[in-house]
């Protein structure tokens, strides 16, 4: 987005249909960076990718399922 746009904040009561990965689980090993799942956006970004925070690493405790989540619910639990 080009500087001075003014863009209003997500609807924290709409849901994402978020897909996780099919190698993230319980267990696995992840690092700042990994991409965990991804949600259809819209039409022009069709695939968001869901994305480990840049300083976060550790093993996954809990990870949601494929379905419809807002961006107030947690998908992922790491344990560091």
């Amino acid at each position: 987005m080009p500087r001075g746009i003014d863009v209003p904040p997500l609807d924290d009561k709409k849901t994402w249909p978020f897909k996780k990965k099919a190698n993230m689980k319980i267990g696995t090993l992840v690092t700042g960076g990994d991409i965990i799942g991804t949600v259809f956006e819209n039409n022009l970004f069709d695939e968001h990718r869901i994305l480990v925070p840049p300083r976060a690493n550790g093993r996954i405790t809990y990870i949601a399922d494929d379905g419809d989540y807002n961006i107030t619910e947690d998908i992922l639990e790491l344990e560091y």
